[in-house]
């Protein structure tokens, strides 16, 4: 089974970071951060301790989320409102549901018959003599199928450790104005490898996380569109998990999110957005072939990358995934998936196929990443197809890396003459691998650590021909912002150190339909751009 990288890998495999980097200037420490430490322990009160969310918005419906702290056998008789209103006073829909032992008294109940196209409030209660309400929290439903809605905005993100650094992001994203919903492309926890492995282990770690006032104040706030990553599972998993973890890891993450109806292990879906957006949510891990443990590609073990059998999507996936892109007749399609589908070469070795025509395609040395560089074929075999079948106006929407990206995407990188079949956005993390400048390169002065990585956001985006921005240094998330005509990118930065931190927009992207990416100005530009 392969394994995630941290930051620091990646700085290491560029010699910019491990027991030797200090040369670069004097051992001046970083100084310590002038804010308190974070608080992520402050479960909520009452019957609902972990709060309430909702999940896709659908064409007239939605779905619903809370837990019930009980202990015992015996089922827990709960009611549910969905209201026009935050006071509850204009009822839309309502019922009954019990909480359970066997989900852990988690419930995740689908309404439907919901006015499409509208914003809508939720609660839960207590029945008794003596009934509690939960919070209340909001949900969305979609534009009616066959609608031309004019707008879509959004927020997508990942990667959320508890350490040192404060859920800033998490309220920065509630606060968003004019969000429609946050998509989570996964490492919502951090298992640990060797003692998660029992179905209550992963049920305490959701738990765990959801102590974090902030992050309740998320899922109230916003729907959230969830799929899983590594951390929910093990560090870099496969399809050749050990089953029964596999299978605890699945029912604690499925009993943790609105998403009713689901379908076996079948987590990858759709949401529409009338006839403006089509967006796959992809499922990147359950079906992947074990990751390469190599960064070199041009030699073995590194050039299995090319083997053709090789997938992380899985055939079915595949070719659903195919089939409904060149299906599509929405103005966007945004693909929502777990980590880079662009090129990342640390090391771009295509100056060397004079000298070695025997090399691989897109040769070179690759980010210590797991990404779709272990996966050469189907990459290239996907994006020939967006090609050859003339599906134009796609943005995949990814993560993982804990680094901010913007990359156009063709089926051959290296053939600057061959057509841009889609463009790749990567968001940083919100919380996972902090700042580098005090994390990684904490020995050198502040400055002088900033101004290192910067050498290295300029260095990869001269070994990318297609990559127009890296940023290595900052967390956040990313704003897509869509209308018939253009979508527009904002990686929006967060001091997570700091608890009532702003965001800010350190790059901007403007695509327009069947045009050309612009980079507009950012409030304060950060990170390397070509």
């Amino acid at each position: 089974m392969g394994r995630s990288y941290t930051r620091r890998e990646v700085l290491i495999a560029l010699g910019l970071a491990g027991p030797g980097a200090a040369f670069v200037a004097g051992c001046t420490v970083s100084p310590p951060s002038r804010f308190p430490p974070p608080v992520h322990d402050q479960p909520g009160s009452g019957p609902f301790p972990d709060g309430v969310g909702s999940g896709d918005p659908r064409p007239g419906g939605s779905s619903i989320w809370t837990r019930v702290a009980a202990e015992g056998a015996e089922p827990v008789p709960v009611l549910w409102m969905v209201s026009q209103d935050e006071a509850g006073s204009s009822i839309v829909a309502s019922g009954t549901a019990a909480a359970v032992a066997a989900n852990a008294f988690c419930l995740s109940i689908a309404v439907d018959d919901l006015p499409n196209d509208a914003w809508l409030y939720y609660r839960f209660e207590t029945l008794g003599d003596a009934p509690t309400s939960s919070e209340t929290g909001r949900l969305r439903t979609a534009p009616a199928t066959g609608s031309t809605p004019d707008h879509l905005r959004f927020a997508f993100t990942s990667c959320q450790q508890l350490n040192d650094s404060w859920f800033s992001a998490h309220t920065a994203i509630a606060n968003e104005p004019g969000l429609d919903f946050c998509v989570h492309l996964g490492d919502y926890i951090y298992v640990n490898d060797t003692s998660t492995l029992s179905l209550d282990d992963y049920r305490a770690l959701y738990r765990r996380w959801r102590r974090d006032p902030r992050l309740r104040e998320l899922h109230a706030r916003l729907p959230m569109v969830a799929m899983w990553d590594d951390g929910e599972f093990v560090n870099g998993v496969d399809r050749t998990i050990e089953p029964t973890r596999g299978a605890n890891a699945r029912k604690a993450w499925l009993e943790a999110f609105a998403l009713p109806g689901v379908v076996g292990d079948r987590i990858y879906r759709g949401l529409t957005w009338g006839s403006l957006a089509d967006l796959p949510v992809l499922d990147v891990r359950q079906y992947r072939d074990p990751a390469i443990d190599a960064i070199d590609l041009t030699g073995p073990p590194g050039n299995e990358a090319y083997d053709p059998t090789r997938t992380t999507l899985g055939a079915e996936q595949n070719s659903w995934l195919r089939s409904r892109l060149a299906g599509s007749a929405a103005n966007w399609r945004l693909v929502q998936q777990g980590y880079n589908i662009a090129p990342w070469r640390l090391v771009n070795e295509e100056f060397l196929r004079p000298f070695r025509p025997d090399l691989p395609p897109n040769a070179g040395i690759y980010a210590p990443n797991e990404a779709w560089d272990d996966y050469q074929a189907e990459r290239r075999d996907l994006l020939s197809h967006l090609h050859d079948t003339a599906v134009t106006d796609t943005v995949f929407c990814s993560a993982h890396t804990h680094v901010f990206m913007a990359s156009a995407l063709r089926p051959d990188p290296d053939n600057l003459g061959s057509p841009i079949v889609a463009h790749d956005f990567v968001s940083g993390s919100l919380t996972a691998d902090p700042d580098p400048r005090r994390s990684i390169l904490g020995s050198l002065p502040f400055d002088t650590a900033e101004s290192v990585l910067g050498l290295a956001e300029r260095w990869i985006v001269s070994q990318n021909p297609g990559m127009r921005h890296v940023n290595l240094i900052d967390q956040g998330y990313v704003i897509v912002d869509v209308t018939p005509d253009r979508v527009e990118i904002d990686f929006r930065l967060v001091d997570t150190y700091d608890p009532g931190a702003q965001p800010w927009t350190g790059a901007k992207f403007r695509l327009p339909r069947g045009g050309v990416l612009e980079t507009l100005p950012a409030e304060r530009a950060r990170g390397a751009f070509a």
